[in-house]
């Protein structure tokens, strides 16, 4: 089921195992990353989802501000989901790599649920509904 469709995400809901997977088709705006990560959080939180994958490999690193918010307000948010597990499509681009590896390490918000780096969609999907065996 889509939940969201859009030039930069496309966020899908995978019913029969629980999964959400958002996919960020490129770059955008500042306003348009906060929007739809914390839609994306919303919809985990209003549908009890225990399992959601990033795939991040077409997103841009971050502006500062952007990379401020995110390791402050919204990681903070982020680690209070019901999620089981969390899976992440790395990115293409180095820079946005490495700010991926600072949100997955955070010392001020550490994520109380396992999350792994994958380079493709069928392996994280395939760890994400593993747990359910």
């Amino acid at each position: 089921m889509v939940l969201f469709d859009s030039e930069y995400i496309h966020v899908e809901y995978y019913a029969e195992h629980h999964v959400l997977v958002s996919q960020w088709c490129g770059g955008c705006s500042s306003e348009e990353y906060r929007e739809a990560v914390t839609m994306t959080s919303n919809y985990i939180r209003k549908m009890n989802i225990p399992f959601a994958i990033s795939d991040r490999r077409l997103l841009h690193p971050l502006s500062v501000e952007d990379l401020r918010w995110t390791g402050t307000d919204f990681l903070k948010e982020f680690s209070q989901l019901p999620l089981k597990r969390f899976a992440i499509i790395n990115c293409f681009d180095e820079a946005a790599a490495k700010q991926l590896h600072y949100f997955l390490h955070s010392k001020r918000y550490p994520l109380p649920f396992e999350a792994q780096v994958f380079e493709d969609l069928t392996s994280a999907y395939e760890w994400l509904v593993s747990v359910e065996a």
